[in-house]
């Protein structure tokens, strides 16, 4: 028996009523319609891959309407995008527009990038969605925007190395420069030290300029001075080569604490190369949309474009961009054949194992990868409910619904912790927010805001979602929890507690729905940057009894 297929819509905001299972009957779905194509570069899921999710909390203020407070004006309820000048140098409007958001960003790529920095390190920006947007507002030369996206992600990988080279040659210390200078410093010895096609001296004399236009004279000659020495001392530098986690730190550019988590778990060697892939370029994939063609012909419309696309190892849906094109500008993208998401994202979708006429539930939606992905593999027939609890992020989410044409998915704003279905699910996944620290790669700002409390604030809320993930399957259902993190904290500890206090599930191992080498001896699909070559996933997948 069919059910009934509507177009996506959004459902339970006004009053926060519990939608109504649609109906079933058995007259034939209604053919795809053709809508015409939205400007989908700068919003939706262009450059959604794999982010970890914004912290619940239980400090938000209500509002006076009584209504939970997400965003007002731009600013998060948690102050994560407000920050101070930081002393001088960019101003406070240089820094916001009106909405709340970075102004258009100057064509000068080494300007616009010391924005970003700032805006990052000022606001606790993301600097991944602030790229997005200039990539989806074009302007400048491509080759402007490749530099100013090398210059931002480059020096936010390797700031740790690069502070630790500028802090002897800043004679108060770089933690007592301003942070719009001492970005400046970051960019130039960026340049210096890691961009052989830069010659010195214009890295040089680009960040002196950029401390004339923000700053004074003095601060112009701190600059100087400091780049110039380090452009002649750079063949010296002699890089912290031991295996205890201070030098680890500094050689790999990641947080000590990070660093000694992992060399007590992997050993150096190891250590080494996680930090290394995370210090590498993340790659693009892209998600074909089976509902309209097989990997093989994207590949083909990819080419069409003069863009280059790989198959994927590991998940058979997913091809890797391997040309210097923005996701959000491809014909391929914008008329709904593919998705932008990680390898390790589309074997959760497989994990799950949607099946043709089920009813669906994901618990934890924005930006939509997996719901879409899980609606394609039942053919687009079925019902996939995608809840998502922030209300600024279901714009984008049913943006991507309806640029790929899918017509399953019903979105819904609600907290997965609380909202109330009056109806079971036959497959749910909880793809829980985490520490993000499987994506630093992707994210390279990441590394810099999160600190070890991150594994003891959000544990006890995936445990609480997949609880309430476990209420809402069906006896004889599939539930699927996963995260962006390899953590023992946020994984295997969150799986040993759930099975504690709930005896109706079981485990249920990965292997034969996924590759071999995607799962651990434990039955987990199990993936880390260094060895599979993708961001760091962790799912494990149970069953009602």
């Amino acid at each position: 028996m069919n059910r009934d297929r509507r177009p996506a819509r959004r459902r339970g905001r006004s009053d926060n009523r519990p939608p109504q299972p649609p109906a079933r009957r058995d007259s034939p779905p209604r053919p795809q319609r053709q809508s015409p194509a939205p400007d989908f570069e700068g919003r939706g899921q262009a450059g959604a891959i794999n982010r970890s999710r914004p912290i619940y909390g239980d400090s938000a203020r209500p509002a006076r309407n009584g209504r939970p407070w997400r965003e007002r004006n731009g600013r998060p309820a948690d102050g994560r995008e407000r920050g101070r000048n930081g002393g001088g140098g960019l101003s406070a409007r240089d820094q916001r527009d009106e909405a709340g958001q970075l102004p258009p960003l100057p064509a000068n790529p080494r300007e616009a990038a010391l924005r970003i920095l700032q805006a990052v390190e000022t606001r606790r920006a993301f600097s991944d969605r602030l790229l997005d947007g200039a990539h989806a507002r074009g302007g400048p030369e491509p080759r402007d925007l490749a530099l100013m996206h090398e210059l931002v992600k480059g020096t936010l990988r390797w700031r740790g190395r690069l502070d630790w080279a500028l802090d002897p040659r800043v004679h108060i210390g770089l933690a007592q420069v301003q942070p719009w200078a001492r970005n400046v410093l970051r960019l130039g010895a960026y340049q210096i030290l890691f961009l052989d096609r830069v010659p010195a001296h214009a890295a040089v004399d680009e960040s002196v300029k950029l401390a004339r236009q923000f700053g004074h004279p003095g601060t112009a000659g701190l600059v100087n001075s400091v780049l110039r020495r380090l452009a002649d001392e750079k063949d010296t530098i002699q890089w912290p080569a031991g295996d205890d986690p201070e030098s680890l730190a500094v050689w790999g550019s990641h947080p000590r604490w990070m660093v000694e988590r992992w060399l007590a778990r992997f050993g150096a060697e190891a250590t080494r190369a996680l930090m290394l892939a995370n210090n590498r370029p993340a790659r693009a994939g892209l998600r074909v949309n089976t509902v309209r063609g097989t990997r093989e012909q994207l590949v083909a419309r990819l080419a069409e474009e003069g863009a280059a696309g790989a198959p994927a190892r590991l998940a058979r849906e997913l091809v890797w961009l391997e040309s210097a094109h923005s996701p959000a500008a491809l014909a391929a993208f914008k008329q709904g054949y593919c998705t932008v998401q990680d390898e390790s994202e589309t074997l959760v979708g497989t994990l799950v194992d949607a099946l043709m006429h089920e009813r669906i539930l994901d618990l934890c939606a924005a930006p939509g990868g997996k719901c879409t992905h899980l609606a394609e593999r039942m053919g687009d027939e079925g019902e996939v409910w995608a809840l998502e609890r922030t209300e600024s992020r279901v714009p984008s989410l049913e943006a991507t619904v309806e640029r790929l044409g899918l017509h399953c998915i019903h979105v819904v704003e609600g907290d997965g912790r609380n909202y109330e279905f009056p109806m079971p699910f036959d497959r749910v996944l909880v793809d829980a927010p985490c520490s993000g620290l499987g994506v630093l790669g992707r994210r390279a700002d990441a590394r810099w805001r999160k600190g070890p409390e991150v594994l003891r604030e959000m544990p006890p809320i995936q445990l609480e979602l997949l609880a309430a993930g476990g209420r809402r399957a069906r006896p004889g259902g599939v539930l699927v929890y996963s995260v962006c993190s390899f953590e023992p904290e946020e994984t295997t500890h969150v799986v040993e507690r759930f099975l504690r206090q709930s005896p109706q599930f079981v485990l249920e191992a990965a292997g034969g729905l996924l590759p071999d080498e995607a799962v651990g001896e434990d039955g987990f699909l199990r993936v880390l940057p260094h060895v599979h070559g993708c961001d760091g996933a962790f799912a494990a997948r149970f069953r009602r009894t």
